[in-house]
């Protein structure tokens, strides 16, 4: 094992999303080899992980020589949040329906889940002697999600600085002040293969198959964005999201 810090290896929380895939082609084309962590926590979406498989695999295709080892880790938030409220984890939670920014997606907060992610990165940091984990919040996420905002970022790496000596291990947010659509004219910029990614929370269900619901609220960001960026969007979705959002004074392209 190295005794000091790989400066070019990072290790990044990555989902089967549109914009964990940006991310891991941002990380790989700036020359970093890449430890990728999924996560099934008892997410009704568990189809992300599938798809977060397919866009991995190509991505070791894009930079063969780069190392690019990915992992899914089982975390048993749903267990421990057996009374959530969640209706990412509790099946008896109906879907909210709408934009990513009406009040009604609080019902997707899932309590620590990204402070559980991100400190089994960095344990997976310390013991690669990596200097970087990243994940990608970003400025769409902030109204709803407390673990993506930077406060939460600022603190967590205090954190880390506190718990362990002898290493400088940093949490970073790339895309912190991005829009959704900023990462999507990135991921294009980057040849990112959006149609390997998956967002919708439905995940597949009640007969969507390989649909997304387009109304939910990651549909209706997710085609809010390619709408935006002028970015071909190559999602099927089994409902028009055009429905349940309306573009005009959203979000900043």
């Amino acid at each position: 094992m190295p005794t000091t810090q790989r400066e070019n290896h990072a290790v990044l929380i990555v989902s089967g999303g549109m914009d964990s895939c940006v991310l891991a082609h941002y990380y790989a084309a700036a020359g970093f080899h890449l430890h990728l962590l999924s996560f099934n926590y008892g997410q009704k979406h568990v189809k992300e992980l599938t798809y977060a498989e397919l866009y991995i695999a190509d991505l070791r295709k894009r930079y063969p020589s780069l190392e690019i080892a990915h992992e899914i880790i089982e975390l048993p938030i749903s267990r421990l949040l057996a009374d959530s409220d969640s209706a990412l984890i509790n099946p008896e939670r109906k879907m909210p329906h709408g934009h990513y920014t009406d009040d009604s997606m609080k019902a997707t907060v899932v309590p620590y889940r990204n402070p559980n992610m991100l400190l089994q990165a960095a344990t997976l940091a310390w013991n690669e002697n990596a200097r970087v984990i990243a994940y990608a919040p970003h400025h769409g996420d902030y109204a709803q999600y407390p673990d993506c905002r930077e406060v939460f970022v600022d603190a967590f790496n205090t954190m880390l600085a506190t718990a362990m000596d002898g290493r400088n291990i940093k949490v970073e947010a790339p895309f912190m002040y991005f829009s959704k659509a900023q990462i999507a004219r990135l991921g294009a910029s980057l040849n990112v293969p959006f149609e390997l990614t998956w967002s919708c929370y439905e995940g597949g269900s009640d007969g969507l198959d390989d649909r997304h619901c387009g109304q939910c609220g990651t549909c209706t960001e997710r085609w809010e964005a390619f709408k935006l960026a002028g970015v071909v969007d190559p999602t099927i979705y089994a409902n028009d999201p055009s429905h349940y959002i309306n573009i005009a004074g959203r979000i900043e392209a």
